[in-house]
């Protein structure tokens, strides 16, 4: 049985509200009486540790802020988020998929038909009914296929990237064009709008920029950190995109013009995912220190820290509710979390080898991933109300 510690408001004896001059008096007055120097008790040492670390860490406002949103979700006092003893989240697996020979870089679904969609390092594309069956089979021409976009009207955006080159195909309702755009950079990563329209790339030489799907100019190019640019997402109205870095900050921009609009830098390590709530409330984070981070996005504000992975999170999905997410890592395992209280509620031991994607479906009611086994995985999923 795992015993809690006391969190560090507890520690100076103070109220979750203190204000930075109630913390110095506690801290004086416990320093008074816990010194190794006044008091002869033998843990005085221990004692004095515990008060100087919950006193630098609570007079620090990011500090603070980052202990406040990990005592959420119970990573301080747990190393794991806490579970709840009824999760009002249900999974049911549906099927192992296999038919790649190559490990699996992304899954969709069709928002009409609800179908599942998957793509792999061979370029394979493979269609699947709602019940896990194999309905069709494609490829595609070069590139490596990272980034799936099912759009309304049978229409399929894939896009990825192979050395400075983005590549993306559009299929229309049966009709595939191909375009190669040159960013001179290293691509590192590339996300599709959710229109399908335009595609956005991330390099190692901290460039972002946006292209039309379909080819043409770039709507912007711009250096946008100072460091790698690791992670990409959009925001469901396709107004924002999100970047990631390895300077550990995830810069907001405005989608059609690439204005900067917010850096959100409470993240300390490599951000390696990201995802916006489809209700435009939040956005998750992903570090390698193997966090994730929830951030309110009207303020940039951190709400809530979980941990619960053993390696690197490689993908991020939000459910359509906007509070549960999904969590894909290179440990193998895939974690469903309840965002809005930083609680875990399912940890799926899907696999021995990484996890890349993972995506639910329009209607919510399933969702799938994949990864380095070449299998596609899809369950049923049942989440209730938050309350």
């Amino acid at each position: 049985m795992t015993v809690r510690e006391p969190s560090m408001y507890k520690v100076l004896g103070v109220e979750p509200r203190a204000t930075p001059e109630t913390l110095r008096r506690a801290y004086r007055k416990l320093a008074r009486s816990h010194h190794p120097d006044v008091s002869d008790a033998p843990d005085a040492h221990e004692s004095m540790a515990r008060i100087n670390e919950a006193f630098e860490t609570l007079i620090d406002p990011a500090r603070r802020e980052e202990y406040d949103a990990g005592l959420a979700g119970g990573p301080r006092v747990e190393t794991r988020a806490r579970r709840e003893p009824q999760q009002p989240v249900v999974v049911r697996l549906l099927g192992r998929l296999k038919a790649h020979i190559t490990p699996v870089y992304a899954v969709a679904f069709e928002p009409d038909s609800g179908r599942l969609v998957s793509s792999a390092f061979d370029n394979e594309l493979v269609w699947w009914s709602r019940d896990g069956e194999e309905v069709r089979k494609g490829k595609l021409d070069s590139g490596v296929v990272s980034s799936l976009r099912c759009v309304a009207g049978e229409r399929l955006v894939a896009a990825g990237s192979s050395e400075s080159t983005v590549a993306s195909w559009v299929l229309d309702k049966g009709t595939l064009t191909s375009t190669r755009t040159s960013v001179n950079e290293w691509v590192s990563c590339v996300a599709i709008s959710p229109d399908g329209a335009s595609v956005a790339a991330g390099s190692i030489h901290r460039i972002l920029a946006v292209a039309p799907a379909e080819g043409g100019r770039f709507r912007f190019r711009k250096q946008a950190h100072g460091d790698s640019v690791t992670a990409l997402a959009w925001s469901s109205d396709g107004r924002l995109l999100a970047s990631g870095s390895a300077d550990a900050t995830v810069k907001l921009w405005d989608a059609a013009t690439g204005k900067h609009i917010r850096t959100i830098d409470r993240i300390r390590s490599t951000v390696t995912a990201i995802a916006f709530a489809k209700d435009g409330r939040l956005l998750a984070a992903a570090g390698a220190d193997l966090s994730i981070r929830i951030f309110e996005l009207a303020t940039g504000r951190l709400d809530k820290m979980v941990y619960g992975h053993d390696k690197p999170i490689e993908t991020l999905a939000f459910h359509p509710n906007g509070w549960l997410i999904a969590s894909g890592s290179r440990d193998g395992t895939i974690g469903l979390w309840n965002a809005t209280k930083g609680i875990a509620h399912v940890r799926i031991k899907a696999s021995n080898r990484p996890i890349s994607c993972v995506a639910f479906s329009t209607d919510g009611l399933r969702f799938a991933a994949g990864g380095q086994d070449r299998i596609v995985r899809m369950w049923e999923v049942t989440a209730k109300a938050s309350t």
